[in-house]
């Protein structure tokens, strides 16, 4: 072989080689992914609720979905009717699998639903997990998930929301994107699962999870672990609590009164 077929032959070993590992950067540059800001959200004695940022990229030419999701938890609900003429209680009925919050946001006007194939995410995919046990004959149980969610979304703990995520262009040549959900007054302390989902031609082409943390502080985590480990003091606690608001409104309209 001559000197020149040599020089050649290395040249396309180095091409190759160079080939294979360019393969893992271009992978890692088209994976997607996702932050929040932010991460860690405290309830304190004056928390009205919060609203979070997330950021993060995707695929070029894909869409994006975003689940917020709480802990799947078990509910106890009075259902009212007339008896009599009258309104009253006239069954309990418990509500099972239903997460204490959950919020979808997506990249697109309408959320996105994946072709031959059932939708994990939106309303529609929260009723074949939600159950509901009790004073219900299954023609109700339709009309009853209708007004559970309206329940739901009067306290901003359930949501959608089409089109909250906005898409940019990075210039690593990233699609990237960015949204903002609140996480209302009402939102229970636990860990929150946050979702998202990279949809393209009607499939999932992959999935990103990060965690959102809610954390009880100050004097609200004081009396929340007095009533889990002394039951019977924050009783009259709470008791003490309720007089003296009840004397401070008193004394300050009883004041405007007098004006």
């Amino acid at each position: 072989m001559t000197v020149r077929g040599l020089k050649m032959r290395k040249l396309a070993w180095f091409g190759l080689l160079a080939a294979i590992m360019l393969v893992p950067a271009v992978a890692a540059a088209s994976s997607a992914r996702i932050r929040l800001f932010p991460d860690r959200v405290d309830i304190g004695a004056f928390f009205q609720g919060v609203e979070v940022t997330l950021q993060g990229e995707i695929p070029p030419g894909a869409e994006a979905v975003v689940e917020i999701q709480g802990a799947a938890v078990q509910q106890e609900l009075l259902r009212k009717g007339r008896r009599g003429g009258l309104w009253m209680t006239v069954g309990e009925i418990r509500v099972e699998n239903a997460p204490n919050l959950y919020l979808v946001l997506s990249s697109a006007p309408k959320v996105p639903q994946l072709d031959g194939q059932e939708t994990p995410w939106g309303f529609p995919a929260l009723r074949s997990r939600v159950k509901f046990q009790g004073a219900l004959t299954d023609q109700e149980k339709e009309l009853f998930f209708k007004e559970f969610l309206e329940l739901k979304k009067s306290e901003e703990l359930y949501g959608t929301l089409p089109g909250a995520i906005k898409i940019g262009n990075s210039p690593e040549g990233q699609t990237t994107l960015k949204g903002t959900f609140l996480l209302p007054a009402k939102v229970p302390p636990g860990n929150y699962r946050v979702r998202l989902s990279v949809v393209k031609d009607g499939r999932v082409l992959e999935q990103k999870n990060e965690e959102l943390e809610v954390k009880m502080v100050g004097f609200p985590a004081l009396l929340a672990a007095m009533a889990y480990e002394h039951g019977s003091f924050y009783g009259v606690v709470a008791v003490l609590i309720a007089i003296a608001t009840g004397f401070i409104m008193g004394f300050l309209f009883k004041g405007k009164a007098e004006h």
